[in-house]
C-alpha cells in the first residue's frame, strides 16, 4: 500500500465531515481531525464537533486536550506523523478532515524556530492590533499595513502557536509524505446560507449553555485569547446581556463565521501557490478545488472512492 495522506479541507460549513463519513462507510479509512477548536474537550456545539465516539470509523485528534493550553503546529505535525504510520501499518488510508489550514500547512512547511524561543505571555490577546504585534515583533509589524487586520491576526496566530517571532520563522518544504489535498467549496450564496443555518442550529442545541459552563473557569481567559468564533462573543454577552439581544448575538456570530470562511479561501489560494512553487522530486503533493454546488455529489463521491482505491495498488 502506498503511504499517502488524503486531506479534505475547505471553509467552515461546507460539508467536509459529511463527505468524509460517506467515504468511510465504503472504504477502510481512519479520520484525523484538522479543526483546532475540536482538539478541546469542552468545545463541542460551537465547533460543530461530530459525535465521533458513536461512529464505527476510527477518529483521532478529537477531545485530546482537556485543559486550556496552546497546541502548537509543531506538536500537531508530530502527532499526525505518528498516526499516519499507525494507520498505514493497519492497511488503511489516513484521511485528515478540517478547515484549520494553518495546521494543515505545517504538514508541508514546518516552521523553524530560533534557538532563543520566546515564552508566550498568558495575557496576550490576538485582537488583530498592529500595536500588539509591534510590541512582539517590530520587524514583521513594519512589513504589514496597520489596517491589514487579516495579516496582523495571522502573525499573532503564528506567535501564539509557535512561541516564536513571526519574522524569525522560515518555511521550508518538508512534506510528511505524498498527499492528495481536496478543498471543498460552494457558491457564496449557498455557503453563506449553510453557515447561517448552522449557527441557528448551534443555538438550538445549547451553544449558550455550553459557553456559560466555562464562565469563571480557566477556560474563560483562554477563549478570549483564542477567539474561537462565537465563544468570546457569547462570554461577553453573558457578562452584559443588555449590550445586544439574542438575535443580534446570533447575527454577529453568523457574520464572523462568514468572514472566517472568506479568510479560509484566501489562505487556501496562498497555500496552493506555495505548494505549486515548492519542488522536491521525492514527494507527490496534489491539490484540487471542488465546488459542491456545481458538482453531482454521487459522481464526486465515486471519484473520491476511485482515488482512494488507487492507493492500494
Amino acid at each position: 500500500m502506498k503511504q499517502v495522506l488524503f486531506i479534505i479541507t475547505g471553509p467552515t460549513g461546507v460539508g467536509k465531515t459529511h463527505v468524509a463519513l460517506d467515504l468511510g462507510n465504503r472504504m477502510p479509512i481512519e479520520i484525523i481531525n484538522a479543526d483546532s477548536g475540536q482538539f478541546y474537550e469542552p468545545l463541542t456545539i460551537g465547533t460543530a464537533k461530530p459525535d465521533w465516539r458513536s461512529l464505527a470509523i476510527p477518529h483521532h485528534g478529537f477531545d485530546m486536550l482537556t485543559t486550556p493550553e496552546q497546541y502548537t503546529v509543531v506538536g500537531y505535525r508530530a502527532y499526525v506523523d505518528r498516526l499516519c504510520k499507525q494507520i498505514w501499518a493497519a492497511g488503511k488510508v489516513p484521511v485528515l478532515v478540517g478547515g484549520s489550514l494553518f495546521y494543515i500547512q505545517s504538514l508541508f512547511f514546518p516552521p523553524r524556530a530560533p534557538s532563543d524561543v520566546i515564552p508566550v505571555p498568558d495575557n496576550l490577546q490576538a485582537d488583530a492590533s498592529w500595536d500588539a504585534l509591534y510590541g512582539i515583533d517590530p520587524v514583521r509589524a513594519q512589513a504589514i499595513h496597520p489596517h491589514d487586520t487579516y495579516r496582523i491576526a495571522r502573525a499573532l496566530a503564528v506567535w501564539q502557536s509557535t512561541a516564536c517571532k513571526p519574522s524569525s520563522l522560515s518555511l521550508s518544504y518538508e512534506p510528511l509524505c505524498d498527499a492528495h489535498i481536496i478543498f471543498l467549496t460552494r457558491e457564496k450564496e449557498s455557503l453563506y446560507e449553510r453557515i447561517n443555518d448552522r449557527v441557528l442550529q448551534m443555538f438550538d442545541q445549547g451553544f449558550i449553555d455550553e459557553v456559560a459552563a466555562l464562565q469563571n473557569t480557566p477556560w474563560e481567559p483562554f477563549l478570549y485569547q483564542k477567539k474561537f468564533i462565537g465563544y468570546n462573543d457569547i462570554l461577553t454577552w453573558l457578562h452584559d446581556t443588555s449590550c445586544m439581544d439574542r438575535q443580534q448575538l446570533i447575527a454577529l456570530i453568523q457574520k464572523k463565521t462568514r468572514h472566517y470562511a472568506k479568510r479560509q479561501h484566501t489562505f487556501w489560494r496562498m497555500l496552493c501557490k506555495r505548494l505549486s512553487e515548492a519542488q522536491d522530486v521525492r514527494y507527490s503533493v496534489t491539490t484540487r478545488t471542488v465546488d459542491l454546488t456545481r458538482t453531482d455529489y454521487d459522481l464526486y463521491i465515486n471519484d473520491l472512492l476511485h482515488q482512494l482505491s488507487s492507493l492500494y495498488i
